[in-house]
């Protein structure tokens, strides 16, 4: 029977567990220090030219790449190593509030580390680059000298000519960490879905192969690898930007009303709906699991 205080009290029991994790301190350290890599760039610019810069405008450049939400998405394995819980606890628990209680408890625990660790990561950009940053809704004169800056800052051009005139800083940080944060519970259901029918283990291998083949799908790169010529750019441009979750996940390869790349609105479609598939085949695997009495531990 359907419970929301038991439904509750499994993400509780999921949070204290993961917050007595050694684990989840490594996994936010290392997402830390990927924003401060990332920022590293924007705040030596900020010093040597001294202009202001808009308070989201760090998490815009840095995250509306594909590469940089790969690298922050692979800490986030740390944390999904503990995530779900298969062990003797685990086993009393679903005693306790029944199987359909602990899987929607899951299922909310996945909702809430990827909304977090999102929030973790646009507030750890907000912190590096607060030093004379302006909360105003407006783009930065640092906006403006990217626009000639040398190719380092190339995500960030990208970015400024393809929004400025479009949208504002806090309508894109908006798109931005929902668009992370759909990546996020995608690898977090997927881990859900594979560790309660095969295993832990294989949980932790669907995200590592995933995310192997999110890095393959990059159009500059399997161009190089497969020797494509340039004319086919776009084209490539607009298969990735379709097929790869992780592309649907980047704010630069979308449709800003000239091309035939997906829409913001279409990539929340689609991770909605596999996130939704892989929830139904949690909800199918979770019956055939057998939860074992015999011995754990707290962090196990």
């Amino acid at each position: 029977m359907f419970s929301i205080k038991n439904v509750l009290q499994c993400l509780l029991w999921n949070l204290r567990m993961l917050r007595r994790n050694p684990r989840l301190i490594m996994g936010l350290f290392m997402g830390f220090l990927i924003c401060f890599l990332l920022t590293e760039k924007t705040i030596s610019l900020t010093n040597e030219f001294p202009t202001d810069i808009q308070v989201f405008e760090p998490f815009i450049w840095c995250f509306a790449d594909s590469d940089s939400i790969l690298f922050a998405s692979l800490a986030l394995i740390l944390l999904l190593s503990q995530f779900p819980r298969l062990d003797t606890p685990a086993a009393y628990l679903v005693f306790r509030t029944n199987r359909l209680n602990w899987l929607l408890g899951q299922v909310l625990t996945a909702f809430v580390i990827s909304i977090g660790y999102t929030l973790f990561l646009l507030i750890s950009t907000v912190i590096l680059t607060s030093g004379n940053a302006y909360f105003e809704n407006r783009w930065s004169d640092t906006a403006t000298l990217l626009s000639f800056s040398p190719a380092s800052f190339e995500v960030a051009l990208i970015v400024v000519r393809k929004t400025i005139k479009l949208t504002t800083p806090w309508s894109a940080t908006i798109h931005i960490f929902f668009l992370i944060a759909q990546y996020t519970l995608l690898l977090t259901t997927l881990n859900l879905a594979v560790s309660l029918r095969y295993g832990k283990k294989a949980g932790m291998f669907a995200i590592i192969f995933m995310s192997l083949l999110a890095y393959l799908l990059t159009p500059d790169r399997f161009m190089n690898w497969l020797q494509l010529s340039e004319n086919i750019r776009y084209y490539a441009n607009v298969l990735a930007a379709w097929l790869s979750p992780l592309q649907q996940s980047t704010f630069i390869m979308h449709n800003f009303g000239y091309d035939q790349l997906p829409t913001i609105t279409q990539s929340h479609l689609i991770f909605g709906s596999i996130n939704t598939a892989l929830t139904a085949v949690s909800f199918y695997s979770v019956q055939k699991v057998q939860f074992s009495f015999t011995g754990g531990s707290p962090n196990g």
